[in-house]
């Protein structure tokens, strides 16, 4: 499970990335963000919840347990995209792909150095 677990944090960290770049590429074009990119961010949520559901199942199966800051970053990862989203209200103009690819890469960043700050600790 721990290889599962690190499997989906790095397709996090690299699907982060690539909502990142398509962003910036949709500002740099001026042209509005369309239904595939909508789709991208639904799917980075999803695969942001999965990653938390797995780290809570771990976590209760003694497998591995994580500092409560994990935990904390996890829920970051899962309501950021989707409260950008509304908090602009479905916007999809230039300004809101600058945005959208701020938000992708600093998540992406803060994903990269999470397992730095939570190494897992031994449970008695």
């Amino acid at each position: 499970m721990p290889q599962i677990h690190a499997v989906l944090n790095n397709a996090y960290i690299l699907f982060s990335f690539a909502i990142g770049f398509w962003s910036a590429i949709q500002a740099a074009r001026r042209q509005p963000l369309g239904g595939q990119f909508w789709g991208a961010l639904a799917t980075n949520s999803i695969l942001a919840a999965a990653i938390l559901l797995l780290s809570l199942v771990m976590a209760l199966m003694g497998i591995q347990a994580r500092r409560w800051v994990y935990y904390l970053y996890a829920i970051y990862f899962v309501i950021v995209l989707p409260g950008t989203f509304s908090l602009l209200h479905g916007r999809d103009d230039r300004t809101a792909a600058l945005i959208y690819g701020i938000v992708a890469f600093f998540s992406a960043g803060a994903a990269a150095r999470v397992p730095l700050l939570t190494e897992p600790w031994i449970v008695p």
